[in-house]
Order: C-alpha cells, then sequence, then structure tokens
C-alpha cells in the first residue's frame, strides 16, 4: 500500500469539500504538462469536529468560519467559471465514493465525476441517491448492472483500502497530493507541487 513510483502523485479528493472542486482542473493541467500520472482516490473528511458537528450544533464562531469557507470558495470558482453554492447538510458521501472507484477501475472516471459534481455544487444531486447515482454511471457510459455487482461484492473493501492508503500516507484532509511520500494539503499547494515535480526532474 506505501510503494512510491516517481512519476505517480497520489490524489485524495472529498467529493463533498468545495476545495476538492477547485482543485481539479489545475491538478489535471498539472498532470498533462509534467506527464506526471494522478492517482485518484476517494477520501471521507471529518467535517463534523472541523466545523463543529451538525449544522443545528454550531456555534456562531463554527457558523462564521463556514460563511467565510464557501464564500471563500466562491470567489474562488468564479475565477474558473465554476458555480460552488452552500450545503444545508453533511453529506454520506460513502457511496458515491465507492461508485468514484468503479468509475475509475473501468476508466471513466471524469466522465463520472465531472457532470456529478458541477451539479452537485448547483444542489441539484443527491450523494446520497442510490438511483441518481445509478442514472449518473448510465451518462458516464457505465454499466448499472455492472455497478450493483461491484456494490454488493468489492465496493467496501476498495473504499477500505482506499481509505487504509490515505492514512499510510499520512493523509488528513482533502484535497492532499502525496509525489514521493511527500504532502501537499490544498489546492493552493499545487505550485509547490509543481516546483517539487520539476526539480525532481531536472535531478535525475
Amino acid at each position: 500500500m506505501t510503494e512510491q513510483n516517481d512519476q505517480i502523485v497520489d490524489a485524495f479528493i472529498d467529493l463533498r469539500s468545495p476545495y476538492s472542486y477547485l482543485a481539479l482542473k489545475p491538478a489535471r493541467l498539472l498532470a498533462q504538462r509534467t506527464g506526471v500520472t494522478f492517482n485518484w482516490w476517494p477520501y471521507i473528511t471529518d467535517f463534523r469536529s472541523a466545523y463543529g458537528g451538525e449544522v443545528e450544533q454550531r456555534t456562531s464562531r463554527d457558523i462564521a468560519k463556514v460563511k467565510y469557507l464557501y464564500m471563500d470558495c466562491r470567489r474562488l470558482a468564479k475565477l474558473q467559471g465554476l458555480t460552488i453554492r452552500s450545503t444545508t447538510k453533511l453529506w454520506d458521501s460513502t457511496l458515491a465514493s465507492q461508485a468514484l472507484l468503479f468509475a475509475k477501475s473501468r476508466n471513466r472516471l471524469w466522465e463520472f465525476c465531472d457532470p456529478l459534481l458541477a451539479e452537485f455544487w448547483r444542489r441539484e444531486f443527491d450523494l446520497e441517491s442510490k438511483e441518481q447515482l445509478d442514472e449518473a454511471l448510465a451518462n458516464a457510459g457505465l454499466d448499472v448492472n455492472e455497478w450493483h455487482q461491484y456494490r454488493a461484492e468489492d465496493a467496501e473493501s476498495d473504499f477500505a483500502a482506499a481509505s487504509e492508503r490515505a492514512e499510510l500516507l499520512g493523509v488528513f484532509g482533502a484535497p492532499t497530493f502525496v509525489y514521493r511520500g511527500e504532502l501537499f494539503w490544498g489546492g493552493d499547494r499545487l505550485d509547490l507541487l509543481a516546483a517539487t515535480i520539476s526539480a525532481s526532474s531536472t535531478s535525475e
């Protein structure tokens, strides 16, 4: 689980994280520029601890922090032509994360994730809906019956393995990028990652 490949970046994203969403385009452009492969994994952040529990449990300080977070994300999203609307609940993204792994294993990761995330951040997609996830997978060109079989047989163990990988690499939040054992947490650290990749290639 902890083997390193000098041409691979382990990239961990949380489907519910606006900062993960905002990092996707820059990270994929970085992969194209450098030729380094980004190996994408789902990660579920402990938002309850980070932001004061359930929505109705938050203190005024927690609420102010979350309001600022979304204001900040909307400003950043505007630069990419994206829409990010505030959430009203803490979503359980386990099933959607398993669907991500299924789409990735069938080489349809972005055909699945791109439209799903655009709809989710417009608040037009329910991450917990089995029916909507089935539809998203079908729209990505995937076999829904095959997905159901995967969900019954392999989804739980594959997701557990992805979570174990994150833990062994020291991941504690998303998005996180791990290159040659070095962590870069947050989309605003992609420039540092790019510099590290560049320095690595010139030193060889």
